[in-house]
């Protein structure tokens, strides 16, 4: 992947794979543990805490271990030791736990005496753990579907280890920077009753502390959820520190509380008055008699003893007589215990409707520089959860054993970890960036075995080519015959070992070592979609230009179209390719959790492809137009001089003149800001800032653009170099409805000592009024507007930087009054990872693809974001794809739905070695007496039965007894005359296709029973926006035992487990 080769590294990971629901936990925890507060006092909830990052400035197990001190002194394992050891001591004490991952480690070690005691704190609400997540997820730059994953990977091990007792009942997303409206929904459907963050724009902070509007009920799904996403948020005072002051970890600087009269320096006096003018600064703030303290910060409590002691005083003298004169009363607490009182006082709260994007924590400091930063990184993770969805897939075999599931964790385990704030975000130290890749290598190989040995299972014939009758699919229940199934001709194939099967990971550099050095084989390609993939096309580098024979599913030969490889992607770091070629194959067909199967042979007779037919730049006429159109109407003219796109058009088939737009697109680059950090003004540019040198950036090519053309049966292409360093291929596929744009960039030089910002600009003509849409999460899509935040006043010091959003997975620009199906003209640009992107312009779409800087940010990380890989500068490689849609060009907008699903959940291909082993190709003749079916992982109603908008999220194996089930519709409210309605369906289809016994629904998370669920009911203020729809929104049923139908809402996720 994009040159991720890590330092060689052994890591030996033993694991465990749970689920247990048990019934709800008689013991006294949650808020019946909570403590007693003061009537008529200011009630002071002490929340002692630990911020523990899962990689950072030193790796996730230097960090657990407490090794690599040099960098940061920093030990979980010793955190945990300390602060178990103090908890015992006093029943009034208590602590919050937050990274799952990091327990995980600590309770697998731990004796059977020490797991009892621990047990003991959590079921008397002592050690309470709160957001439960495998890591504190990042909210920009991760995918749902990932964030989703990770949070249920550690609330399904709280669940097994402890009960309904370690069930967090708030999240705790204290460090990341900026917070999406999306997660806050996913919170909410997980059974969240409120949310506390640390991080918010500083102006935003500044007037909400003036109103007194630092908690809110933010309404994360208005127009779908309604209000089922309603979630209180509370906003901490300090972040996530202790008053100033007031820091007693071995690593503070703080006076302790010296209380003996007798002795030199006694400080009670002193110190209780200061601690009490905090008080009243921060509850300031806020609107009632409790304010929550924050007491910790990172990687503190590693000497709890440091902490408790001075508490303990702290407590003390304050709620004295002396005191009491302030009214005010401490109290060890929780988030959760502080969330219970708020709510008792009937406190009515503004909404939220909008997300906290872009964090500016100072004028001139808009942390949207990592939306981009380490791109080969958030691509690596992006491509590697769609490979543990399909582990997951095959891993529910009805055969498969917890063997099996163990290597699964081999992948979730660092796809959860990389989902931290410093993981995905690309903003931790290089030698931790290496970690995480390496991490995922050892998953992937472990998933590797997994898929391999379940195409061997479903494919799977004896010796002489016989079919064996397949009866394995992942429920364990019989495929049904032949019947209403594809037949399939191709030689005699025998299954050996699974290690004959094997995966290209850098597909995206055209480089392929099974392809390449195989001369005849088959690909096994899976769709790991619900949903029949119709008229698509994979790609195979190859070596030579020599003519290669495809069969397909129907037995006949795929005529398929050879193209070369652009010069440039020879040169890429640490490419050990000798392919130079790529074979174009389509497929009719792929259907939905299938297998299909084709052949690939060299041929030495005939020439059975065809090649494109190239043009160079040369050959066209400077000031010509050359225009190029597909067979859906869909195309585009190039500038013959300029060498660039310029128009874009779809000619749908009621018109006869297709809709036009103009457009251009051209790389750039900011000048990264020089600058020493002492203050806003000398902020510089760096892995967490984006803040570029002036507002115009500089174009990349400085001459007309060289370009070459490339026209065949299948696809076209346009070869573009801009520079040394960047180059791109526009291609345009027959039946495709986009128009898809492969950029190379790097590496970016800097021999001129300038960072530099990498960015593309698609300029068109539509009339847009200064308003764009982004997605969140790769889900529902938001309204954004040029320098206007929808909550308060903005002031702009950043024109730039302070209009740059997260773009998860596309942006949207429409001459519409907002999206729907009746939407204007409308372009959407999709992407294969996150990166920052804004509207600079009316009709412009603006993405940072690539970035290397020379200076730190003074932010934490204390490196450079220059990434180097072989020796030079990262070379990335990447894809946008370009939809043209809405009025005229009979292109629903609502199409860009199915087309993200489709390149988030991409098809997997696995290459193995035909039997025949003859060194001459011409021997190798096709068989025809060799018959078999398609091999659907489900049966094959799955298609008809689930209908387009409905997307399968999640299928896994929990136990051998049971699985785990999430659906999900995908589309919103409004977008589609007839894909955003309520979808139901019947609970005999379900079965038939997953083959249960009984199925029960659960929260998000799989870590509750959805009947269970009870979350708190907030009151909001009177609001001028608040609809009856909103309030009173359609929320589809609970499933319960018996019901025959399960519906679906607009943006509705339903988790199940399926009982075997």
């Amino acid at each position: 992947m994009e040159n991720f080769h890590p330092p060689n590294i052994k890591l030996v990971i033993i694991v465990s794979y749970f689920l247990t629901l048990v019934p709800i936990s008689l013991t006294s925890c949650g808020y019946q543990s909570c403590p007693a507060v003061k009537d008529g006092f200011l009630n002071v909830h002490l929340v002692p805490h630990s911020h523990d990052d899962m990689g950072w400035l030193k790796t996730v197990d230097q960090y657990y271990y407490g090794a690599n001190n040099s960098i940061q002194m920093a030990s979980v394992q010793y955190i945990l030791d300390s602060v178990v050891e103090e908890l015992v001591k006093d029943p009034s004490r208590r602590f919050i736990y937050v990274e799952t991952g990091f327990f995980w480690r600590w309770w697998t070690n731990q004796d059977a005496q020490k797991q009892e005691v621990v047990k003991s704190l959590v079921e008397s609400g002592r050690l309470e753990f709160i957001n439960g997540g495998w890591s504190m997820n990042d909210e920009a730059t991760a995918h749902y579907n990932e964030i989703i994953d990770q949070m249920s990977l550690g609330l399904r091990f709280l669940n097994d280890t402890f009960g309904d007792c370690a069930r967090p009942k708030v999240a705790w997303q204290i460090d990341p920077f900026g917070h999406s409206r999306e997660q806050a929904s996913i919170f909410a459907q997980m059974g969240f009753d409120g949310l506390f963050f640390g991080r918010l724009d500083y102006q935003d902070k500044d007037n909400r502390k003036t109103k007194k509007n630092m908690e809110m009920i933010w309404s994360a799904s208005p127009k779908n959820l309604g209000k089922r996403s309603w979630l209180f948020t509370s906003v901490l005072y300090n972040g996530y520190n202790p008053p100033d002051g007031f820091c007693w970890d071995v690593n503070c600087n703080d006076d302790p509380i010296m209380d003996d009269p007798k002795l030199i320096g006694y400080n009670v006096k002193e110190e209780v008055k200061k601690f009490i003018n905090e008080t009243k600064t921060w509850a300031s703030a806020y609107n009632t008699n409790h304010v929550l303290m924050t007491m910790g910060s990172d990687f503190q409590f590693l000497a709890a003893r440091t902490w408790y002691k001075n508490l303990d005083k702290l407590i003390k003298y304050v709620n004295s007589d002396d005191g009491n004169g302030y009214k005010i009363n401490l109290l060890y607490s929780t988030p959760s215990c502080y969330l219970e009182e708020v709510y008792k006082t009937g406190l009515k709260l503004e909404m939220k409707r909008d997300d906290f994007f872009p964090y500016s924590s100072r004028s001139h400091s808009f942390w949207t520089g990592y939306f981009t930063s380490r791109p080969a990184l958030k691509y690596f993770i992006h491509q590697t959860n769609n490979f543990l969805q399909v582990c997951k897939h095959f891993g529910a075999n009805g055969a498969s054993n917890q063997s099996i599931l163990n290597k699964i964790f081999q992948l979730a385990e660092p796809m959860a970890v990389t989902q931290h704030h410093d993981a995905v975000s690309g903003t931790a130290k290089q030698h931790v960036t290496f970690d995480y890749a390496y991490r995922l290598s050892v998953g992937i190989k472990a998933c590797e075995e997994v898929i391999a040995n379940g195409i061997k299972n479903l494919i799977s014939w004896d010796n002489n080519g016989d079919q064996r009758e397949v009866e394995r699919t992942l429920f364990g229940s019989r495929i049904s015959p032949l019947a209403n199934s594809n037949e399939i001709r191709l030689p005699n194939l025998s299954i050996g070992s699974s290690n004959d099967i094997q995966f290209c990971h850098q597909l995206n550099i055209s480089s392929c070592t099974s392809s390449e050095s195989m001369k005849n084989f088959f690909i096994h390609i899976y769709n790991p979609l619900v949903k029949v993939l119709r008229k698509t096309f994979i790609r195979v580098p190859l070596p030579s230009s020599s003519a290669w024979k495809v069969i397909g599913p129907d037995g006949e030969t795929i005529p398929t179209q050879l193209v070369p490889l652009p010069e440039q992607v020879f040169s890429i770091p640490g490419r050990n390719s000798s392919a130079y070629f790529e074979l174009v194959i389509p497929l009719e067909e792929l259907q939905p959790l299938s297998i299909q199967t084709i052949q690939v042979s060299r041929e030495q007779r005939n020439e059975i492809f065809k090649t494109s037919h190239r043009f160079h730049s040369s050959n066209f006429r400077r000031g010509s137009e050359i225009k190029f159109t597909n067979n859906k109407g869909l195309g585009f003219t190039l500038d013959g001089e300029t060498g660039l796109i310029q128009t874009i058009s779809r000619l749908s088939p009621s018109n006869e003149v297709p809709v036009t737009v103009e457009l251009t697109q051209n790389f750039y680059y900011y000048i990264g800001m020089t600058g020493n950090n002492s203050g806003s003004d000398q902020q510089a540019s760096g892995a967490y800032i984006f803040r570029p040198n002036g507002s115009i950036p500089v174009p990349v090519a400085t001459k007309p653009v060289e370009y070459s053309v490339h026209r065949g049966d299948h696809v076209t292409e346009i070869h573009q170099k801009f520079s040394d360093w960047v180059s791109q291929v526009i291609r345009l596929y027959q039946d495709s409805d986009v128009i898809e744009f492969e950029y190379l960039i790097g590496p970016i030089p800097i021999e001129d000592g300038i960072g530099k910002e990498i960015v593309t600009k698609y300029s068109s003509d539509l009339v847009t009024r200064g308003i764009f849409y982004t997605d969140s999460n790769g889900r529902e899509i938001l309204k954004r507007e040029r320098n206007v935040r929808p909550t308060w006043q903005y002031q702009m010091y950043e024109p730039v930087s302070g209009n740059y959003y997260p773009v998860n997975s596309r942006m949207i620009l429409t001459e519409g009054n907002g999206l729907n199906g009746d939407s204007e003209k409308t372009l959407v640009l999709l992407n294969d990872r996150t990166q920052g992107g804004t509207s600079m312009n009316d009709g412009e779409m603006e993405l940072m693809i690539h970035r290397r800087l020379l200076l730190d940010d003074a932010f934490g990380v204390g490196e450079a974001l220059n990434e180097t890989a072989f020796g030079e500068g990262l070379v990335i490689r990447g894809k946008h794809w370009l939809l043209l849609a809405g009025e005229g060009t009979g292109v629903p907008v609502s199409i860009h739905r199915p087309i993200a699903q489709e390149i988030y959940r991409k098809p997997i291909l696995a290459f193995q070695k035909t039997s025949q082993s003859s060194e001459d190709p011409s021997t190798n003749e096709i068989e025809s007496n060799f018959t078999y079916r398609m091999f659907p992982i489900l049966d094959s109603n799955i298609a008809p039965t689930l209908p387009s908008n409905i997307h399968l999220l999640t299928y896994e194996k929990l136990s051998q007894s049971k699985h785990l089930l999430r659906l999900e519709h995908f589309y919103e409210s409004g977008e589609d005359a007839v894909l955003s309605k309520k979808v139901v369906i019947p609970y005999e289809k379900l079965q038939q296709i997953f083959g249960f016994k009984r199925m029960k629904e659960t929260t998000l998370g799989g870590n509750q029973w959805k009947d269970q669920s009870n979350r708190m009911n907030w009151n909001p203020k009177p609001d001028e926006h608040l609809t009856k729809y909103e309030v009173n929104s359609r929320i589809s049923s609970l499933y319960k035992d018996g019901d025959a139908v399960i519906e679906f809402q607009t943006m509705e996720i339903k988790t199940f487990v399926l009982f075997y």
